[in-house]
């Protein structure tokens, strides 16, 4: 029997490992619809849209003087600068989730997805961090559990 922990998750932007990841969750709902009609006596329904969700921690660092690391790459996908008063739109990013521990089996679940959320947290005795949320663009390309 093997029990999983933070050391063994791993996330992948563009199908590249993100350095410096303290954490990351995932959440699925499915939306239903209703089929109950007039003299029924109980609910019936049917699936509707389903829709994925998350977030992550990342630290913000430079592996070298002048570049930028994960989450320079989130922020350049999300936030435009505005260019005649017009910024360009966000751009979509492959986000992996990635449960790593050595074995032959892979644990993860592939997904194109939007920031919709950057949040960065400066604080005294603390490693400069910031945090994600995205929501999915469509079904998961992947998923291995």
């Amino acid at each position: 029997m093997a029990f999983y922990s933070g050391k063994d998750g791993q996330l992948r932007i563009d199908n590249v490992k993100a350095a410096k990841v303290q954490s990351w969750s995932f959440s699925s709902s499915q939306a239903v619809l209703e089929t109950t009609s007039l003299e029924d006596t109980d609910r019936t329904i049917v699936p509707g849209v389903r829709s994925y969700s998350g977030s992550a921690r990342l630290f913000y660092y430079q592996a070298s003087a002048g570049s930028g690391g994960d989450v320079t790459k989130l922020i350049n996908k999300c936030i435009k600068p505005a260019t005649g008063g017009v910024a360009a739109e966000s751009e979509s990013v492959q986000l992996m989730l990635r449960i790593e521990d050595g074995s032959p089996s892979r644990r993860y679940i592939n997904f194109q997805c939007f920031i919709t959320g950057i949040s960065m947290n400066s604080a005294v005795g603390e490693v400069l961090s910031a945090d994600i949320s995205w929501e999915s663009d469509g079904a998961p390309r992947d998923v291995e559990f």
